[in-house]
């Protein structure tokens, strides 16, 4: 590895834990996780989706998933129904207290992530996003488990 692709992955990584401690700080405040709070995201966007829409969504296991929904189903927060078409499957939805959670968090969420971009031109937004992606798109594990062996990161998504 060169001393440049060393410095961008270093780089890479120093992005992503700034981004991760802003965003864990944040929520705290509401006593929310960033898997949890991304759950409740993905719901209020995607409303009735089944669990592997969710896991594919918060770039996670379904077995990550299903922690982290279990909690929040006990807790109130979400809703699941049997699927009309697939009694096998569920289908996922906020409940009025979760709608209620994302309402009072979302657009300080939105005031966050604003603030940590105000600093950078549209140029550089554009630039930086054109870049960005490639490097997601590149970096995304097509089967991380085939690659590398093993699990594939039972991460906490996002």
């Amino acid at each position: 590895m060169s001393n440049a692709e060393q410095a961008l992955y270093d780089s890479l990584k120093a992005i992503f834990l700034h981004i991760d401690n802003h965003e864990k700080a944040f929520l705290s405040r509401f006593g929310l996780t960033i898997p949890r709070f991304f759950v409740l995201m993905h719901l209020h966007n995607h409303p009735q989706i089944n669990y592997i829409e969710l896991s594919d969504l918060l770039l996670c296991t379904k077995s990550n998933t299903t922690r982290v929904v279990q909690g929040l189903l006990a807790e109130g927060i979400l809703t699941r129904q049997v699927h009309p078409d697939d009694r096998r499957a569920y289908q996922l939805s906020l409940s009025p207290k979760g709608q209620k959670i994302l309402d009072e968090v979302l657009p300080e969420y939105e005031a966050l992530v604003s603030g940590l971009m105000e600093p950078f031109s549209e140029q550089e937004v554009k630039r930086y996003t054109k870049v960005s992606k490639h490097i997601e798109n590149t970096l995304a594990p097509k089967n991380t488990t085939a690659r590398y062996g093993g699990n594939n990161g039972d991460q906490e998504g996002g």
